[in-house]
């Protein structure tokens, strides 16, 4: 009977510690809730962003160095063919013009070089190549570096050839040119018949969040300076 009444005893006090949450107490656990919530998504954004804007300086960057490394290059292979003392081929040229639009230096560069690389055996072409450099800017303000490139070089070194994009997001282009230990803004080889000891080039890029940055390199010519 007392092992009956024990049991009885037990069950009651079991029914009687049980009961549920109160409003208040739900309430509070909630918030808690939502607090942390809030906290771990904020953390989870932050992250993202950051781990976006660390790809897209890295593609900047790369970006950047594929343009000055194909600049540099041509650059470097530049040259004039002389006719004369004092005469150089109509054919060979070196022409940089100084110009500004939108708020940017908008300049270009076109010249002969020996960077052609010849890729077919059978091509009835030379290392000898005539090549630009320039922005295309469309309706929307939209800029992309290109590049022209013609594989024979011709009467009219100016024209012609191929284009293709070789950077985005490129919104200012700037090349000056060193003549006798100065820096000059532009350079024409059929007014000087010769072409610079080295150029500067500046890239300015703007991001898709409108933040702009500058690079500048200086690349030597072997042939410059020699009229």
């Amino acid at each position: 009977m007392n092992r009956k009444r024990f049991k009885l005893f037990i069950m009651k006090q079991l029914i009687k510690n049980t009961h549920g949450f109160t409003l208040m107490e739900v309430l509070i656990a909630t918030a808690i809730l939502a607090i942390v919530l809030t906290i771990v998504y904020g953390s989870f954004v932050q992250t993202k962003r950051v781990i976006a804007r660390a790809e897209g300086s890295v593609d900047e960057l790369r970006g950047v160095r594929v343009s000055f490394n194909r600049m540099m290059w041509d650059l470097s292979m530049a040259f004039l063919s002389k006719q004369g003392p004092d005469q150089t081929d109509v054919n060979t040229i070196f022409v940089g013009t100084d110009d500004f639009a939108a708020g940017y230096p908008n300049d270009s560069i076109d010249f002969t070089s020996y960077a052609n690389r010849i890729r077919n055996k059978d091509a009835r072409e030379s290392d000898q190549t005539e090549v630009g450099y320039y922005l295309n800017r469309n309706f929307e303000g939209d800029t992309v570096l290109m590049k022209r490139e013609k594989r024979q070089i011709d009467k009219k070194p100016l024209e012609g050839g191929k284009s293709f994009e070789l950077s985005e997001d490129v919104v200012g282009l700037n090349f000056r040119y060193l003549d006798q230990g100065a820096w000059v803004d532009s350079w024409d080889s059929r007014v000087s018949k010769a072409i610079p000891e080295a150029v500067e080039i500046t890239l300015i890029i703007k991001d898709r969040t409108g933040r702009e940055r500058s690079y500048r390199t200086v690349t030597g010519i072997p042939l410059g300076g020699k009229s």
